[in-house]
């Protein structure tokens, strides 16, 4: 029982350090890591793996942006889940707002909005 509690314990604490890791702010101070959560709904998986993936997945590399969860089917828990999920991960949030509102990033959704429905929302990970 012991040796179950320690091995949970030391998940935890990996798991912890993932969603708390911190990236320098100007004034020195840690700030946050944040997560953008991406809904989708591909009409056309084919076109949009070829077309539109590719494009995205760079424009996130140049920002820094690491894929944490990848276009993938979730299993429902609680609720009606969307037809798939990503989780990319950005040092801030500034980061990651701005990489979606960036050109790059509009100009690679013009190709995806033809293949799939989208729902984008950005959370920030617990401050150390």
């Amino acid at each position: 029982m012991l040796r179950r509690v320690h091995v949970a314990v030391m998940l935890s604490a990996g798991f912890a350090g993932l969603v708390t890791t911190p990236a320098p702010s100007r004034a020195g101070e840690a700030k946050p890591a944040a997560y953008a959560i991406v809904e989708l709904d591909v009409r056309q998986p084919q076109d949009f793996a070829r077309e539109f993936f590719p494009r995205v997945a760079e424009v996130f590399a140049k920002a820094g942006g690491t894929f944490l969860a990848r276009p993938g089917a979730p299993t429902a828990v609680d609720g009606t889940p969307p037809g798939r999920v990503a989780v990319i991960r950005f040092d801030t949030r500034e980061i990651a707002v701005a990489t979606f509102a960036s050109d790059a990033y509009r100009e690679a959704r013009k190709i995806g909005d033809r293949y799939a429905d989208f729902r984008i929302f950005i959370v920030e990970g617990q401050a150390p």
